[in-house]
């Protein structure tokens, strides 16, 4: 049986003052409402970690995109403007946010911010879900900090691949992927994958967690070229997402690393193909 977005089966406690909740891998709310009020175990309903919360705010979701992220085991909770939204990551503190830049009451961007002001929110996953007419939001939002942008209408195909990209990892460790070396260097720029630290000529430098594995993976392959599709494959799960976004958290890297605009650069742009980090800078 399908799954039916609704959360008229589920109390106000378990709904949460913001919006409705789709519990991943729950077939039916109301059964599960019924059995819980008899002081039964729902059937189909078995013990098991605790699924990651994605946090979904915008009118327009298709129910078939819903069913599609409950299925590969992520919880759902679905609000409709950004107030709320910014209620409901305040009250429960979802794992990853998709946020639609066309928001009623408080825009998307404007959430974004809010959200990236707020100390241990650095590296909270978000996605900021865009229309053909919203290029100036999109440019607004990876600004601001948005991790990357999805276009609308949307491909669920692509939003799961993203999802699946942007899913915390609970145990505390990055997934980034490694080679086997530890620390990386590149002129001077040092990486200690098991200190999660990277050092500016000795220098402590603050690096998230999104910029720290697209660094990692330049150091990896320091003086050739890494296109673009594999660091959006490797870092955001998926290589179809946001022109701007690789570009934006680039030219993030690089102000944390020293760099001045106009000044030499030891993360190259290559037109057209990626990017290269410069294994000894001039």
């Amino acid at each position: 049986m399908v799954p039916t977005w609704t959360g008229s089966g589920l109390s106000a406690a378990e709904r949460g003052p913001a919006g409705d909740r789709w519990p991943a891998g729950e077939r039916d709310p109301t059964a599960a409402d019924h059995a819980s009020s008899r002081g039964q175990r729902p059937v189909g309903l078995e013990r098991k970690q605790p699924a990651p919360v994605l946090l979904i705010a915008d009118s327009e979701v298709e129910q078939d995109m819903l069913a599609a992220i409950v299925g590969g085991g992520v919880e759902v909770n679905l609000v409709t403007d950004g107030a709320l939204a910014l209620l409901e990551i305040g009250l429960h503190q979802p794992d990853a946010l998709l946020i639609s830049a066309r928001l009623p009451v408080v825009d998307g961007v404007t959430v974004v911010r809010t959200v990236r002001s707020v100390a241990g929110h650095d590296d909270l996953p978000i996605l900021l879900a865009v229309g053909p007419d919203d290029r100036p939001a999109a440019a607004a939002g990876l600004d601001a900090g948005a991790s990357a942008c999805v276009g609308k209408p949307y491909r669920v195909t692509e939003v799961l691949a993203m999802v699946g990209g942007l899913r915390p990892d609970r145990s505390g460790t990055q997934t980034a992927r490694s080679n086997g070396t530890e620390v990386l260097r590149g002129g001077p720029v040092l990486l200690d994958r098991a200190a999660h630290e990277v050092r500016l000529d000795g220098t402590l430098v603050s690096v998230p967690p999104r910029e720290f594995r697209l660094l990692a993976l330049l150091l990896e392959q320091a003086g050739r070229v890494v296109p673009r599709e594999t660091l959006l494959r490797e870092v955001w799960g998926s290589a179809h997402t946001e022109t701007n976004t690789l570009a934006v958290h680039v030219r993030r890297l690089r102000r944390r690393l020293g760099e001045a605009a106009g000044e030499p650069t030891i993360i190259e742009s290559i037109r057209g193909v990626g990017y290269r980090f410069r294994a000894a800078p001039g």
